[in-house]
């Protein structure tokens, strides 16, 4: 499965939480296919913006594109390249912390 990062104007918060909790239950949704949604600063980006963080194949990354255009997220767009590899980074070394956490914890 591939990985992407969008980034979204802090301001269109709302509207992206509308798409990202819509339909939940559809065959295709966010939900379903897992998203993580990042403030600017924490991982290293600009402040202002939120970093959404997707894994899927090209049909969901279409699907993804085409409901924040529907939901009027209209500053979101996929982050270049280096951005995006850093952000990837930080959010699997955090997956791996938390599970060697709970593997602390229940091991």
């Amino acid at each position: 499965m591939a990985e992407r990062i969008y980034e979204v104007l802090s301001t269109e918060k709302g509207k992206l939480d509308k798409v990202l909790k819509a339909d939940p239950y559809a065959d295709v949704s966010f939900a379903k296919q897992g998203y993580k949604l990042k403030e600017g600063k924490v991982v290293g980006g600009e402040q202002g913006k939120l970093y959404l963080y997707l894994n899927g194949e090209d049909p969901f990354f279409r699907y993804a594109e085409e409901k924040m255009k529907e939901g009027g997220v209209a500053s979101a767009k996929r982050c270049d390249s280096a951005l995006e590899a850093r952000i990837i980074a930080q959010i699997h070394e955090e997956d791996s912390s938390a599970e060697q956490g709970m593997g602390a914890i229940f091991g």
